[in-house]
């Protein structure tokens, strides 16, 4: 008997071994669907404009805090748009509605969010939920951080050369203010997809690596309101948009 224990058990660990061999070269049917998502991917890019009329300035302010520091006048970069082509800066571009699963898993970033010659740099950012964001004061002055937004906190940057680092974990726009100098501001937009972008200074953007399928895709400026549209994208292709606005808070 004990001859035919062991011939079971070798013959059962062969199956074993066998099996394991077939599992990793032909994968089970939601392996093959996962890869499939991931290689069924395409690219939204484009341009955003202003075809209203008259021309669009930045509002300006005087200042009365700080003035040896952060100057008498400042704008507050509310609407930037080119000479060149009127494309509009820091427009923010974001899917608003990718199904559950089909986007990959997110990859928590990390964004400096400088305090430098009285105003926050970057203006206008995205980022994914769990990201970091460091804050930073480059002046010789007092600065806060005071997000405002799915979370709030309030960082204080009293020495020139100070970093304050905090995780967002909500979804959501933040809106950042410094509480001594009131017409510093910025935006930050956190989603749980890594699907949005932010228009550069000739008010292009890119998003890449979309899964293949219809989508709404969200436009949203400070001053020039919020616009969705429609758009396709297909596995392994391009798609070519333009948006425009042509008036404030569409």
């Amino acid at each position: 008997m004990r001859p035919l224990r062991t011939l079971s058990a070798t013959l059962a660990l062969l199956c074993a071994l066998v099996a394991s061999v077939i599992a990793w070269h032909w994968p089970s049917p939601a392996r093959a669907l996962t890869s499939q998502r991931q290689l069924s991917a395409g690219t939204l890019e484009g341009v955003v404009r202003w075809t209203g009329t008259g021309v669009l300035q930045p509002t300006t302010v005087e200042n009365s805090t700080d003035p040896d520091v952060c100057g008498r006048i400042h704008t507050l970069e509310d609407v930037l748009v080119s000479d060149q082509n009127k494309g509009v800066k820091n427009v923010i571009l974001a899917l608003v509605d990718v199904p559950v699963g089909t986007a990959p898993p997110r990859v928590p970033g990390q964004l400096l969010l400088d305090n430098i010659d009285c105003r926050f740099s970057p203006h206008v950012s995205v980022l994914t939920v769990g990201s970091v964001v460091e804050t930073r004061n480059s002046d010789p002055t007092l600065h806060t951080v005071h997000l405002y937004g799915p979370s709030e906190a309030n960082l204080a940057l009293p020495l020139q050369g100070m970093t304050v680092s905090r995780t967002l974990d909500k979804a959501g726009v933040f809106i950042v203010k410094c509480d001594v100098h009131g017409w510093m501001q910025a935006f930050i937009r956190v989603d749980d997809h890594p699907f949005h972008a932010v228009t550069d200074g000739s008010g292009s953007f890119r998003i890449t690596d979309v899964p293949a399928g219809e989508y709404t895709l969200e436009a949203w400026h400070e001053q020039l309101g919020t616009q969705q549209r429609t758009v396709r994208v297909r596995d392994g292709e391009t798609t070519i948009l333009t948006l425009e606005f042509s008036g404030r808070d569409q």
